[in-house]
């Protein structure tokens, strides 16, 4: 992958920056040595130090890829391949989980991977180094005297149709400077099917639509992380709803389009906020009714004497200490002030 240097203040060389760190030997970068059409996927830094890097090989129908990274720092097995699942739009249940071990060897050492498949097309594993395998890392970085826990490195491998690779090793030098002077692959082979957009507005004040689309997308954004399955879509005419309801809060609230659009960011972060953390907002679809209105109002300005008004205000304090203060406590007794606040209403609505 070869980045010519764009002609922007503060451009910064990122590929320069993995050379640096590969060449320094921060961290090794494991793979199959050997293997034709190996590429750099991915890498990762803390502190300016390389915590993990990814060389995949293959094509979008059938690849592996392998990561060296900082035993610490690694999603689970599970948590890896239900990343994969989504984005391929299969849902979790529809697969069957196996786990198992198998033999693997890394520069001749005989290790042992942790396995999990997701259905006959998509398995993860895992294989711990050891301590001794994170000499080269950054003192903050190095594993304490072996114990229970503390570990090195571990090398991830995820693979979508193909085949376990029991014979694993450090790329020798010549290989890594290739794929680090090769072209960058054309990624959009490898971007995941979009489904289409979904279906077509609904009727009604273009505010009450989006808000129901939002609360609803939030929804199904929840189920989908939950449990798989197809991306949730927001309608083909997204755009144009957006680009309505921002005209007409300028219209009724007086405010310049950037005031506008601002204001109905707001209004759905509340909103979107009340779903996630109040249960009544979920539960109760009078109240939910009820407070959505009155927030409408609240916000377009055509009735700021709301029942809800303390509830409101709390928001826009809680939003306001969100920006410039350094002191989660204030953040966290903002919230507190807020959520407690629209309780207080729920009893007098």
């Amino acid at each position: 992958m070869r980045f010519e240097h764009p002609e922007r203040r503060g451009w910064r060389d990122h590929r320069a920056e993995l050379r640096s760190a590969l060449t320094g030997e921060q961290l090794p970068m494991i793979g199959l040595p050997g293997t034709a059409g190996g590429w750099i996927a991915g890498w990762d830094t803390s502190a300016d130090v390389l915590t993990s890097v990814t060389v995949k090989y293959g094509e979008p129908d059938s690849w592996l890829s392998v990561e060296t990274a900082v035993a610490s720092s690694g999603s689970s097995l599970r948590e890896t391949l239900e990343e994969q699942l989504r984005l391929a739009g299969v849902r979790f249940a529809d697969v069957t989980w196996d786990e198992s071990e198998a033999a693997v060897t890394v520069d001749g050492r005989s290790l042992t991977a942790q396995v999990l498949h997701a259905g006959e097309d998509w398995w993860a594993a895992r294989v711990v180094l050891g301590a001794t395998a994170v000499a080269q890392l950054a003192p903050e970085f190095r594993s304490a005297p072996p114990a229970a826990g503390q570990v090195g490195l571990a090398v991830g491998l995820l693979a979508y149709r193909k085949g376990f690779e029991p014979r694993l090793g450090a790329l020798p030098p010549g290989e890594i400077a290739e794929m680090l002077n090769a072209p960058m692959p054309d990624l959009e082979r490898w971007a995941p099917s979009r489904p289409v957009a979904g279906p077509a507005l609904p009727d009604g004040e273009p505010h009450r639509v989006l808000v129901d689309i939002v609360l609803q997308q939030a929804i199904e954004q929840q189920t989908w992380m939950a449990e798989g399955g197809p991306m949730p879509q927001l309608p083909a005419s997204w755009g144009s709803l957006w680009t309505s309801v921002v005209k007409r809060q300028s219209d009724l609230a007086g405010q310049s389009e950037d005031a506008a659009q601002s204001a109905v960011s707001d209004m759905l972060s509340q909103l979107a906020a009340l779903q996630r953390e109040a249960a009544w907002f979920r539960e109760d679809t009078a109240l939910r009714h009820r407070a959505i209105s009155e927030t409408l109002l609240f916000v377009t300005g055509l009735a700021t004497d709301v029942p809800s008004r303390p509830a409101q205000e709390a928001w826009r304090e809680r939003q306001g200490t969100r920006i410039p203060t350094t002191r989660p406590d204030a953040v966290l007794a903002a919230g507190d002030h807020w959520l407690t606040a629209w309780t207080t209403w729920t009893t007098h609505p």
